[in-house]
């Protein structure tokens, strides 16, 4: 297979005519199904909702039309995502696929839009279904539907084992964690393609520039469009800028989603209704926090993060709380107890919060009574939750967190493939814009980690720091492999703007459609 990307201008027809080159350089490389990027037809910005309008695409109209056409003489099929005029004056962005016959065989509307997007594009109002091709179950999402969760998991848990995900992006982080870790996270394949070249109307960039804050030579397709196995191996990557087709050969007989088993539908109810808590005001916005890494071997080490001034101590799993914990620390471990696995936090009072694991583990078979929501603790720096076990594995987990109003996770954990540390933590943390603090044993992972939001997310006027060319990458500070104490600063107070973009949230902005898959038995 094959992911393509080029640059799209406002030519509609000139657009076309790039689409169906692209498509004859990835016949020419053997692929038998191609991806192409987002806003294929017409860039993303529009003078009016009657121009939005205009240049959006029928789904059976010449412009579609001329690209099946082509699909079917080279005998592949075709991903792409375009504008479509729907009834009642909407206009949806919406994946299409097209197979080797030259038929549009499955469309899925965009659920989650970004930003401008807004102004004339209308959200997809049902779930994504599956498609099916000559060699398997194919997903297709789109964008800014892959900077969170749900619409790729649903997709997945729906039997997909190939997801084709259209890009229209200048940031960084989707090549180098939004995309990659929806792979590893539920076990299955992703393609991507992205833009390069201007985003925007060249008459309309310095407007742009100026509103987000970020200099006019970064609104430019960011590239490294990819293709991405099941355990989040990068199996070809195009570069930054340039017209480019990367090939993979790729076989979905053998993908087997190990990572969907163990999920819990009825406890993930709260994701898919509309119900969302915001962060609220705390006394301290920031808080000195500690991981201890080596407690276990060292306890010493514990009272070392006391003299650190940590106001929050996080422990690995199992490990005892110390006699004598200072006045207004609060310390996060956990226990064993009657057939539960729970975290616990301690205060120089004893035991102030449980929370049950509530997914199985392999790891803790005996924890066999299971927990059915996460509760919150509240805290002087912000309402926190603690995931225990393996439940960092499941993206509803810390999701939960943040809907019921977390600003702050503590996580206590073990985990076994360099995934869940290099992409699936940072994700929990980037698409819920929470401040994170994960403790592991000492391992050649190097798991222990603090992780928060960035002071600016993409949408920032009054932004305080240069635009570093993410949407929202989180700051990450990890412990090194033998590291026994990790001390740092984590801001929970930044949870409460979940903005990434203009009018767009998120956590509260969610696809409850795609939750609402996740949530069925």
């Amino acid at each position: 297979m094959a992911a393509a990307q080029f640059a799209v201008g406002t030519d509609v027809d000139a657009n076309l005519a790039a689409c169906l080159r692209m498509l004859d350089a990835a016949a020419a490389a053997g692929a038998r199904l191609t991806v192409l990027p987002e806003f294929c037809n017409h860039l993303s910005v529009y003078d009016s909702a009657d121009h939005c309008r205009a240049v959006a695409v029928a789904l059976d109209g010449h412009w579609l039309g001329a690209l099946a056409r082509r699909a079917a003489h080279h005998r592949i099929y075709a991903a792409l995502a375009v504008t479509v005029p729907r009834s009642g004056g909407r206009v949806t962005v919406t994946s299409v696929l097209v197979n080797p016959d030259g038929r549009i065989t499955a469309t899925a509307d965009k659920q989650m839009l970004m930003g401008n997007e807004r102004a004339h594009l209308s959200a997809g109002e049902r779930p994504s279904a599956v498609a099916g091709t000559a060699f398997g179950p194919v997903g297709l999402y789109a964008c800014m539907d892959g900077v969170t969760f749900e619409t790729p998991r649903a997709l997945a848990v729906s039997g997909a084992r190939l997801l084709c995900n259209s890009l229209n992006s200048f940031a960084r982080d989707e090549a180098s964690l939004h995309v990659p870790v929806r792979a590893a996270e539920n076990g299955v394949f992703v393609a991507a393609a992205n833009k390069v070249g201007p985003l925007l109307p060249t008459g309309r960039i310095a407007e742009f520039s100026a509103a987000l804050g970020v200099p006019a030579e970064a609104l430019e397709g960011a590239g490294e469009s990819q293709i991405v196995a099941p355990d989040g191996t990068v199996l070809a990557k195009a570069a930054p800028t340039g017209e480019e087709v990367v090939a993979a050969d790729i076989d979905l007989s053998h993908c087997r989603p190990r990572r969907l088993a163990g999920r819990r539908p009825r406890v993930y109810g709260p994701l898919a209704r509309p119900d969302t808590a915001v962060p609220g005001p705390a006394e301290m916005s920031t808080v000195a926090v500690a991981c201890v890494p080596g407690a276990q071997e060292d306890p010493e080490l514990t009272w070392e993060a006391f003299d650190a001034g940590a106001l929050l101590v996080v422990l690995p799993e199992l490990t005892p709380p110390p006699d004598g914990i200072p006045a207004g620390v609060l310390l996060v471990t956990t226990a064993r107890r009657g057939g539960q696995h729970l975290g616990q936090v301690w205060t120089a009072g004893g035991l102030v919060h449980e929370q049950a694991q509530i997914h199985r583990s392999d790891r803790h078979l005996d924890a066999t009574e299971l927990g059915n929501w996460i509760d919150l603790y509240r805290t002087p720096f912000g309402d926190m939750a603690v995931i225990v076990g393996d439940d960092h594995r499941h993206p509803e987990t810390v999701r939960l967190a943040a809907v019921a109003g977390a600003g702050l996770v503590a996580v206590c954990w073990q985990p076994e493939h360099r995934w869940e540390c290099d992409l699936g933590l940072v994700e929990r943390a980037a698409e819920n814009r929470v401040s994170l603090a994960a403790c592991s044993p000492p391992g050649p992972l190097a798991a222990t980690m603090l992780l928060d939001p960035p002071a600016d997310s993409l949408w920032s006027p009054g932004r305080t720091q240069p635009f570093d060319g993410t949407i929202n990458a989180p700051a990450c500070v990890r412990a090194a492999p033998g590291e026994g104490l990790l001390v740092g600063v984590l801001h929970p107070g930044r949870a409460a703007d979940r903005e990434i973009s203009k009018d767009t949230d998120l956590v509260g902005g969610r696809s409850l459609a795609a939750a609402a898959v996740l949530a069925q038995d």
